[in-house]
């Protein structure tokens, strides 16, 4: 059954002069945000070849600092224009291995009102058409700027498809002309989002109070295969690949054990060790890969329906986790009003979530109710 629509991408204007010099009152403002910014990111979009990995990371890295001079900004208030700059303020300085960062020209670059919201807009536009560009590879670093900036900007409405992008987008190959282009497979380890990554976008959707932009994200990050084939090489490879050796170990041990008896002989001997052993070590690993496939101390509200297979519980935590976020940021903060929830989004949620498995504050787990 399909969750609530799915939330639109914003429209994504074009990067000129035309547009900073219009909405911005401040001209140093200007001048500075298009040689930051808009002039590199301006080189990047309209060059013929490849465009250098180090310029569009400096293009990312600027938008990230006015984005941290816009979020601090509104979180602080206007400032009378001769008081000392702020933290944020100093940031923006591009300038590397300083002491003391230069603030020659962020003097009157406070951002106002309507004026903010314009950089805001224009950064989030910005930073999108640079990573949506055929030409530009995403790297980890781009990706994680990237999310950075939209979750400053209070604009992660654009998080899905960069997500998506991240996973499927066709890689340029280096040194071809006119540009050619390869397609990577969506179960690549390296092309999955990382989980901190996929929380500080959620965490954006959240403060957005936008639930189907919430399932997005959910859908595209920790959902996708390659985060899965990710986990299982990060988490359980060195594992299996232990329990796959382990016979031959053990029979070897069994071997060496049984020249310091003589009760029987050595052949005898050595198949009885090997098989108290494999018992011991197969029995001992069972029990443990039921403990941690079963633990449910980190679940609040949502937990698994009953006859979830356990390597699914393992494999998809970190999905049931991200929803568990959702649905606490969603329902009453109190304990013990739990349950009381109504509404369209609460009700959207609940189906949601059955859908995949699991159940949305079980009865038998609520204050009062064991």
């Amino acid at each position: 059954m399909e969750h609530p629509a799915r939330t639109e991408s914003t429209d994504i204007g074009e990067v000129s002069q035309e547009h900073i010099s219009r909405p911005f009152a401040g001209a140093e403002l200007s001048a500075l945000l298009d040689k930051e910014v808009l002039s590199k990111a301006r080189a990047v979009l309209q060059s013929s070849t490849i465009p250098d990995a180090v310029l569009v990371e400096q293009v990312f890295q600027a938008c990230e600092k006015f984005a941290v001079l816009i979020a601090e900004e509104t979180q602080s208030g206007t400032q009378d224009p001769g008081s000392e700059l702020t933290p944020a303020a100093n940031l923006l300085s591009l300038e590397e291995g300083k002491g003391r960062p230069k603030t020659q020209g962020w003097k009157n670059a406070h951002l106002l009102g309507s004026t903010g919201n314009a950089i805001a807009q224009l950064l989030s536009s910005t930073a999108y058409r640079v990573v949506a560009d055929p030409k530009v590879y995403i790297t980890p670093q781009i990706l994680s700027s990237y999310v950075s900036v939209q979750n400053l900007l209070g604009r992660p409405r654009t998080l899905p498809e960069v997500f998506r992008l991240y996973a499927s987008k066709p890689v340029p190959k280096p040194e071809s002309n006119p540009i050619q282009y390869s397609n990577p497979s969506s179960y690549k380890p390296s092309a999955h989002v990382p989980l901190q990554i996929a929380n500080t976008a959620l965490t954006a959707a959240i403060r957005l109070r936008n639930l189907p932009l919430c399932f997005d994200i959910i859908d595209h990050s920790v959902c996708a295969p390659a985060y899965r084939v990710s986990k299982f090489f990060r988490k359980a490879f060195v594992p299996l690949s232990g329990a796959a050796l382990a016979p031959f170990a053990i029979y070897k041990l069994a071997s060496e054990l049984s020249i310091y008896q003589t009760t029987m002989d050595s052949a005898m001997a050595t198949r009885v060790l090997f098989a108290g052993i494999m018992a011991y070590v197969g029995f001992t690993a069972t029990i443990g890969v039921v403990a941690v496939t079963t633990a449910n101390d980190q679940m609040d509200r949502v937990t698994w329906s009953i006859g979830t297979p356990l390597r699914e519980r393992w494999t998809r935590e970190e999905e049931r986790m991200l929803i568990d976020r959702v649905a606490g940021a969603w329902g009453f903060q109190q304990r013990w009003r739990r349950g009381e929830e109504e509404g369209q989004d609460w009700e959207a949620l609940r189906e949601w979530i059955g859908i995949r498995g699991m159940v949305l504050d079980k009865t038998e787990l609520l204050d009062g109710m064991e």
